[in-house]
């Protein structure tokens, strides 16, 4: 049982570089509880749309409310594991960041101009100090 309690410590370990809450780390943890906030928002609006909606798209109104809160959740988790420095949070706000890039870019690119440069700045002000936090954390090692 012993090896178990010391792999969990190495895993949820705070790293000494990051321990306290640097400018980067404060910065990534915010636009993460942002974007946390906003994809929760959109997640009570399909509800309202399946509800005053056509019966139609009720169904899909409904996934897109399910799948939006879950995602609403997991930023929210990382947003709290960053905000408190744990190792594990950075890989996977990384990796969403890079996505909402993605994302953001194929919705400019298809005219949704405002929401896709929102999205796209957004992912950048989180992207530069995630990626600071775990180069950091690299050289530590």
């Amino acid at each position: 049982m012993s090896c178990l309690t010391s792999r969990f410590d190495t895993v949820n370990a705070v790293a000494p570089e990051i321990a306290s809450r640097t400018p980067a780390l404060v910065v990534a943890a915010v636009v993460l509880g942002a974007e946390a906030g906003t994809v929760a928002l959109v997640a009570v609006l399909y509800v309202i749309f399946a509800i005053v909606g056509d019966a139609n798209s009720t169904a899909m109104s409904v996934g897109i409310a399910v799948v939006a809160a879950l995602a609403a959740v997991g930023l929210g988790v990382l947003c709290r594991g960053l905000w408190h420095a744990r190792r594990w949070a950075v890989s996977p706000a990384i990796t969403w960041q890079v996505l909402q890039g993605f994302v953001a870019a194929y919705g400019i690119s298809i005219g949704s101009v405002v929401p896709g440069t929102l999205a796209l700045a957004l992912a950048v002000v989180a992207l530069v100090p995630l990626v600071l936090i775990a180069r950091t954390d690299a050289l530590a090692r």
